[in-house]
């Protein structure tokens, strides 16, 4: 991530909200701060139609990372 934020090209990390701190920890390891939408924890066990509500619970969030400026 820190790679394609260099090129410019905008991104965003999709991570379960169960390792929001693992993100803190990498963030301030790094040095810096990538864009982060965070998913409903679990995600695994979920079947097709459960993966889609959740997709749709974060697609203005990972529109909204992917325009800011």
């Amino acid at each position: 991530m820190l790679d394609i934020d260099r090129m410019g090209t905008p991104a965003v990390a999709l991570v379960s909200e169960e390792f929001a701190s693992g993100v803190a920890s990498w963030r301030d390891l790094h040095g810096f701060d990538p864009a982060v939408v965070y998913v409903r924890h679990p995600i695994q066990p979920l079947n097709e139609a459960e993966l889609r509500g959740r997709a749709d619970d974060i697609v203005d969030a990972v529109i909204g990372a992917l325009t800011r400026t």
